[in-house]
């Protein structure tokens, strides 16, 4: 099949565009809002207790205890000291820095949380503005510190080579802006965010609570994730022989367990990969109580007015650590939804409670692009007036500045289902076989849409990670996967072949099988065979634009399905690499040309048959491009190679250069532009564009 004759028609892709933000960023989870009912008054107080003596884990876990009713009126509810215990991280996209601090302030919570401190390139200031300008307003500090983030691929943090270093860049840190809680690292139990053991992220935890220590400053861990929570208190249930409690309890916590679960009766028929998250969660719970942490912190996104009380119970029992959450949300602007949510973290008594307000991941914000109030926000602000007293006058809308990066323009149009509510999807398939190379079995995720109204157009997620790490179900991109059934697509998350065990073409081999698969099983996945995009990002944005490029004149279709077309419609890639024969990655590249490549030096013909610019031809799918100027990664002249031969070869690009982005796109030497929203909007007008 020629590259023309398999583009006859082009779909849709939006959301994916907030697949990839969500890559950059890091806080919000693959999770969904949290709706609780409250318990009762006299449960369990979460006081501060700075150095706790460790307690022992319990051989036995108590049965969790039942759902509970909410309390009348609008009595005030204490938080675990008897003063209000909510604070909010708030975003930045379309607000200057100040007026998030002074609309935290208005809404009345007490306290604030700003992205993250980079300790091990700690140069003496913080480049959120909200690390400072939130105590000038007098909200108290939950300040989150992270080693080095996205310092090499797989991009999420590394335990600290010079102890010394760290220990004293902290004690700077906290010297400086005194927060009230430092929180350790984020989500240490997933590979996105910490790049080593348990043991290794207790010794961390230890380390940096005893610097908090030092400076009579609480401390807490990362945050386990909803997802690690929700198998730990599964399987408390399914150790107990508490089968219909256990599958009740996953069909209210569906937004992180998969519904396979309720049909389990032991903890051996999890898969492999649901297994490990859970041993690495019984490892951290085990690590916890003599880390010398003063909180056990998670965060919760599960929509169910009882699945948080279940999974605080269990949380106290394990560790006898008091609870808070630096991370809570709502995935809908209802404001039905946050008057539970907050009146319920406030009954269960957590010893802090941040909502986290940003249209991230699949979280829905408080606050509107210009910073006004959404019907959420209002309810949120009546909420804390009501309960606590704490709320002030609104500030004037910011007013905007114009963004200094020239954009496209697109025209997004509206998704087929209303973004509010609740959604599921129709259809989630889990380890789907897509194809078997040399007696390995190639794995996808599937995740069809909400009453489709037909066959549905296709988006294919290849996941980053040097060519050598990553897994299709390992980023936070995947939350979005919801978004992309609410606008009517069927999203088809991918494992390839890595390196070094498996080195090139395996795995743009592997990329071509899954497309071809896709397309002889059309009418089983009711998609639409001649409408698929492709997205990736890092190492996956390379083996998109070669799918976007290489026909079969490549060579590397092989193996199954060899009458159906590798060709898709449409390419998003993000900070991607291109032109292997220049130095494409900043530090060790030599090193992965042999790993990944097998080149034995820089001239090796290799190099110019694994670079996506080596097979530009006119019939080439649409492209849009998006990379940091500040990656330190992966150099953006990457990305801008790419569209300068694809212009001058006949095909349509679209290059985004995003102003101090990093690898990720997370910010470097100041705020991103454009910000993260805008961003969003433009990837979802270009699939709107070509697509649909």
């Amino acid at each position: 099949m020629s590259k023309s004759s398999a583009l006859a028609s082009v779909v849709s892709l939006p959301i994916i565009l907030l697949l990839f933000i969500v890559l950059l960023l890091g806080g919000c989870q693959q999770n969904r809002a949290v709706i609780i009912e409250a318990a009762p008054a006299d449960r369990v107080t979460d006081q501060p207790i700075v150095n706790q003596p460790a307690a022992a884990l319990p051989t036995a876990l108590p049965t969790l205890l039942p759902p509970v009713a909410s309390p009348p009126g609008v009595a005030p509810l204490p938080g675990a000291s008897g003063a209000n215990p909510f604070g909010l991280l708030l975003g930045a996209d379309g607000i200057n820095d100040q007026y998030r601090v002074e609309l935290a302030k208005a809404l009345g919570v007490s306290y604030f949380r700003p992205w993250y401190v980079n300790v091990e390139a700690w140069n003496g200031a913080c480049y959120d503005l909200a690390c400072a300008l939130g105590p000038q307003a007098g909200l108290k500090l939950i300040l989150t510190a992270r080693n080095n983030v996205g310092a090499a691929a797989p991009f999420a943090t590394t335990p600290p080579q010079d102890g010394a270093a760290y220990r004293r860049n902290l004690s700077e840190i906290l010297t400086l802006y005194q927060p009230e809680v430092l929180v350790v690292e984020n989500e240490e139990d997933s590979a996105q965010y910490w790049n080593g053991t348990p043991e290794q992220y207790g010794a961390l935890l230890k380390a940096a609570c005893q610097v908090a220590h030092d400076q009579k400053t609480a401390c807490a861990n990362g945050g386990l994730s909803s997802k690690t929570t929700a198998l730990l208190v599964w399987a408390a249930y399914i150790e107990q022989q508490q089968i219909t409690e256990a599958c009740s309890f996953v069909q209210r916590a569906g937004a992180v367990l998969a519904p396979d679960l309720c049909r389990f009766t032991a903890i051996e028929h999890l898969s492999a990969e649901d297994k490990s998250a859970l041993e690495i969660g019984r490892q951290l719970l085990e690590i916890y109580p003599s880390s010398g942490q003063d909180y056990l912190n998670f965060h919760w996104y599960v929509p169910d007015k009882n699945a948080l009380s279940e999974a605080v119970n269990y949380l106290r029992h394990a560790t006898n650590l008091p609870v808070m959450s630096n991370e809570l949300g709502q995935n809908d602007q209802s404001p039905e939804a946050v008057q539970k949510l907050l009146s319920a973290a406030a009954d269960l008594k957590l010893a802090y409670a941040v909502w986290f307000s940003l249209d991230r991941d699949p979280a829905q914000a408080l606050q509107n692009e210009d910073g006004s109030l959404r019907p959420n926000g209002q309810a949120f602000r009546q909420f804390m007036q009501a309960h606590f007293n704490t709320v002030a006058e609104l500030p004037a809308l910011p007013t905007p500045v114009p963004s200094p990066t020239s954009l496209p323009k697109f025209t997004a149009k509206p998704a087929p289902v209303a973004a509010s509510g609740q959604l599921t999807f129709s259809q989630m398939l889990k380890d789907v076989t897509y194809c078997t190379v040399g007696g390995v079995e190639l794995k996808m995720d599937v995740f069809a849409p909400w009453q489709p109204a037909g066959p549905s157009p296709v988006v294919m997620f290849v996941h980053g990670g040097g060519w050598v790490a990553g897994t299709k179900s390992g980023t936070p991109g995947m939350s979005y996967f919801l978004d992309l059934a609410r606008r009517g697509y069927t999203t088809f998350s991918i494992d390839y072949r890595l390196a070094p065990t498996y080195t090139f073409p395996a795995n743009i081999v592997d990329v071509k099988c899954a497309v071809r698969h896709i397309r002889a099983h059309a009418s089983d996945y009711n998609i639409d065979p001649d409408r698929i995009g492709a997205w990736g990002a890092s190492a996956g944005g390379h083996l998109v634009a070669l799918l976007g490029t290489s026909d079969q004149s490549a060579g590397w279709d092989v193996g199954e399905y060899l009458d159906q077309s590798s060709r898709v419609n449409v390419v998003v890639d993000l900070y991607g690499i291109h032109d292997l024969t220049t130095e494409y990655v900043v530090g060790n590249v030599r090193g992965l040309d042999r790993m990944v490549f097998r080149a034995k030096d820089p001239t090796d013909p290799i190099l110019v048959t694994a670079s996506p610019v080596s097979y530009i031809t006119p019939d080439d799918p649409p492209f849009l491009i998006m990379h940091g100027d500040m990656d330190p990664v992966v150099p953006y002249t990457q990305s801008q190679i790419l569209h300068d031969r694809l212009l001058a070869g006949g095909v349509s690009s679209v290059y985004v250069q995003v102003h101090n982005g990093g690898h990720g796109f997370n910010a470097i030497g100041g705020p991103i532009d454009p910000p993260y929203a805008t961003i969003a909007k433009t990837i979802l007008g270009f699939f709107d564009e070509y697509l649909r």
